[in-house]
């Protein structure tokens, strides 16, 4: 009698493991195929490039050597514009129109969600600028918030710079030079990736 309730006892302890085991199968599989019915239609394969988190990030994509040019009263000029990370990597650094005498600096970095910019202009002052608030996700623009070797706002001085992705190897500069406190002229580059 004790020896059919331990075979019996066994019995339905294997048959219980037999249905855990059985019940962990069905479940797997159902995970697995509903992860085959649902995970394609989460990932979509990008046509372009997908959008960077941060202004910083977008002027990472930046990194190497562009050429543009630049409408000038004698007609057209050639610019240009190379970039490069420093600073372990928590700087960009731009040089337009690198070793001629027209040569400028610019340093961005990001400040929280803000990208902040000191250009070493060759008017022989410092502007920074800075970006403000929610922008399209192609546009970059910095606004001047201060500055050295300026003894005021009035002193000539660039003011305001937007940045446009028109894809990855194109982009375009828009720098609004003010004087007297008021905007005098924008300058437009039109760059391509080298």
């Amino acid at each position: 009698m004790r020896t059919g309730y331990r075979q019996g006892h066994c019995i339905a302890d294997q048959t219980r493991r037999e249905m855990v085991s059985r019940a962990r199968t069905w479940i797997l599989a159902m995970a697995c195929a509903m992860g085959s019915l649902v995970f394609p239609a989460t990932v979509v394969k990008a046509e372009h490039p997908t959008l960077t988190d941060t202004p910083f990030d977008q002027m990472k994509t930046l990194i190497g050597t562009w050429q543009g040019t630049r409408k000038a009263y004698d007609g057209e000029e050639t610019i240009t514009a190379r970039y490069v990370l420093t600073a372990k990597d928590s700087a960009v650094m731009e040089k337009l129109f690198p070793g001629t005498p027209k040569e400028m600096l610019s340093i961005y970095t990001q400040d929280g969600h803000t990208l902040v910019m000191t250009h070493y202009c060759m008017l022989g002052n410092q502007p920074r600028m800075k970006t403000h608030g929610q922008a399209p996700s192609n546009t970059i623009t910095l606004t001047y918030f201060d500055g050295t070797g300026m003894r005021s706002m009035d002193d000539i001085h660039m003011h305001e710079l937007t940045i446009t992705f028109m894809d990855e190897n194109h982009m375009t500069h828009h720098w609004t030079l003010f004087d007297k406190g008021q905007k005098k002229v924008t300058h437009t580059f039109m760059f391509t990736r080298q």
